[in-house]
């Protein structure tokens, strides 16, 4: 038998028992400064929005409050003092709609836009005017869902940033349900239908399939996360009683986490994602109570490497192989080779299209990763071409600008089946960047022939110029998040930079910090405060990797398994797809890399002999 020295480089350290880890839990946070529940929620855990709510029992409020990740701070009020209510997006572009002001007809429509300091009500008001509903997105593609208007509802909604659109109902009419997601591909959990109820469901832009099922069946519960990585926690049970059970789902199935909510409570408000999400306010009794849930890996191990610990029943030794950096993994390979191809998605429901294959010649063929395997589209894009940009999900793409035998502004928008034509861009280009979604995304920087700093906003329907424009102009960069709070990093100006800037729906400002090894061509995925940036040419190609926290990049002790230029990327900083592009030698590869973010990648046991 291998000694354990031998395979790990140092002695096996003994315990007389398993020792407290370091892993998934809630802890505690900052307190609201005004205690309250029925509230709503958004952003994330290091900056969120708590807003309205009844501070009662009976008074409702419009109080808003930010939280930085340790203290929450008084900001503007709402123009429209509610409880019930719920919201979509980021501290600084977040949106509230719905509610119940105490007062007949107890049911409302209105809709108000935040923009880091103020609320502003909007000109559209939801068709249907409700309290305890759902919401999912971002502040100008928003979903409200399901509530309550005397009695469970079912209907959904989508807004644009201006005015709100019926789309198809959810399955089970409901309320006080939870969700998580983005317009296009969103969750929603729990709720009250006659009864509580467990159902889940899933909504692709269109309409609603139903899931499996939460463990605990509640309602006034809340959620954090997105489809396929969303967590729900607190509530009201089937008993009825409070609870802190804490679940999480996996774009197919619920986990009960062996954590809860410190304290059990529901009517609470809910931000961020699965791995780094916010609790706070509710009731049992009203409170100003906040949790921070933190999964810092797997249960039951040490975060070090080498940690282990004698089990004595079984005579065994469990330890991990903690990842104290990220990595990419090799995965199956894309049917068709290409370089200067557009990505959307993310890692487990990515989307290719368009792009140079050998010959060279252009191409259209669209490819669509499950997490596993690429499968070809039947649907191609309408004009093939290269040197595009994306952004989206596998169902609700965007692909815009290129290169045909010129620079274009060709903007098509997929289904999940086929490619339209829509508007185009007002500048056309190539080797630009764009982020968002397919009904509000970005375009910026890219050449025609000169380098360009201009940027478009999409509105689902047409592109109009930002009087903002990048501070560096720019092509073959890279850039990731929403349209309201995106990313653009590296691109080749006067000479290769790694020159950094942050879009707030407006207008670009520099940040501080600059990529660490400065390259064109490169790709990119996650959010504003959370970006990833791999691959590109110096040149030559390179493999780097590195990470954007909000102010600075940190370079990743290793790359991309195949060093590339012009490949495409999907997905977020904790776990990203890198795929196609030119290799090392420059020729179009098909290859498929999977990005896992910092964290323990397994656990062993070794029989002591």
């Amino acid at each position: 038998m291998a000694e354990y020295k031998g395979i790990k480089g140092f002695k096996v350290q003994y315990l007389d028992q398993d020792p407290v880890p370091a892993v998934a839990g809630w802890s505690a946070g900052g307190n609201l400064n005004t205690a309250r529940t029925e509230l709503a929620g958004l952003g994330i855990q290091t900056a969120a929005i708590a807003t309205g709510g009844e501070i009662g029992p009976g008074p409702v409020t419009a109080a808003t409050e930010e939280y930085n990740g340790s203290t929450w701070a008084n900001s503007n009020n709402l123009n429209t003092a509610r409880r019930q209510l719920a919201g979509a997006g980021i501290q600084t572009a977040g949106v509230v709609f719905g509610g119940n002001p105490s007062s007949p007809p107890f049911y409302v429509a209105a809709t108000e836009e935040y923009d880091g300091s103020t609320w502003t009500t909007s000109p559209g008001s939801l068709n249907t005017a409700r309290n305890i509903l759902a919401g999912a997105g971002t502040q100008t593609a928003a979903l409200a869902f399901g509530g309550n208007t005397g009695s469970p509802s079912s209907a959904t909604e989508e807004y644009n940033g201006t005015s709100w659109t019926n789309s198809n109902p959810l399955n089970t009419a409901r309320s006080g349900l939870g969700g998580a997601g983005i317009q296009t591909a969103a969750l929603g959990f729990g709720g009250y239908s006659t009864a509580a109820t467990n159902a889940t469901e899933e909504y692709d832009g269109n309409s609603w399939v139903s899931g499996n099922s939460l463990n605990t069946t509640r309602e006034l519960l809340a959620g954090a996360g997105i489809q396929t990585a969303a967590l729900a926690f607190g509530g009201l049970d089937a008993v009825p009683a409070a609870t802190g059970a804490t679940e999480a789902y996996d774009g197919s199935t619920w986990t009960t986490l062996p954590t809860s909510l410190t304290t059990a409570r529901y009517r609470l408000g809910g931000a961020g994602t699965q791995t780094t999400a916010l609790g706070f306010g509710g009731s049992n009794p009203i409170t100003d109570a906040t949790e921070e849930y933190n999964d810092y890996g797997e249960p039951n191990v040490f975060q070090n490497v080498g940690q282990v610990w004698y089990n004595g029943t079984t005579k065994a030794l469990k330890f991990t192989d903690s990842t104290l950096v990220g990595s990419w993994a090799t995965g199956n390979n894309m049917n068709t080779a290409r370089d200067g191809l557009g990505g959307a998605g993310t890692q487990t429901a990515a989307l290719g299209f368009g792009g140079l294959i050998p010959g060279p010649a252009n191409t259209g063929a669209t490819e669509e990763y499950d997490g596993s395997t690429w499968t070809t589209s039947p649907g191609s894009l309408n004009t093939a071409r290269r040197q595009l940009g994306g952004a989206g999900t596998q169902t609700a793409a965007l692909g815009f600008g290129g290169f045909i035998t010129a620079e274009t502004g060709v903007t098509e928008e997929y289904d999940g089946n086929s490619w339209v034509n829509s508007n185009p861009l007002n500048t056309v280009r190539r080797l630009l960047a764009g982020a968002g979604t397919q009904t509000a995304g970005l375009a910026f920087g890219g050449r025609n022939p000169a380098n360009t700093g201009a940027t478009e906003e999409y509105d689902g329907s047409t592109w109009t110029t930002s009087p903002g424009s990048l501070n560096t102009a720019r092509r073959a960069l890279s850039g990731c998040g929403i349209q309201t709070a995106a990313l653009a990093f590296g691109g080749y100006s006067t000479a290769n930079t790694g020159a950094t800037e942050e879009y707030n729906g407006t207008s670009w400002a520099t940040s501080p910090g600059s990529l660490n090894t400065a390259r064109q061509e490169l790709a990119g995925a996650g959010t504003q405060t959370a970006g990833l940036a791999f691959g590109g040419d110096i040149p030559p190609r390179t493999a780097a990797t590195e990470e954007y926290d909000g102010t600075s990049w940190t370079s990743n002790p290793t790359g991309l398994n195949t060093a590339r230029n012009v490949l495409a990327g999907a997905g977020t900083q904790a776990a990203a797809l890198a795929f196609g592009g030119l290799d090392p030698v420059g020729t179009q590869t098909a290859a498929t890399e999977e990005w896992t973010q910092a964290g323990v990648t397994g656990i062993k046991t070794i029989t002591v002999s």
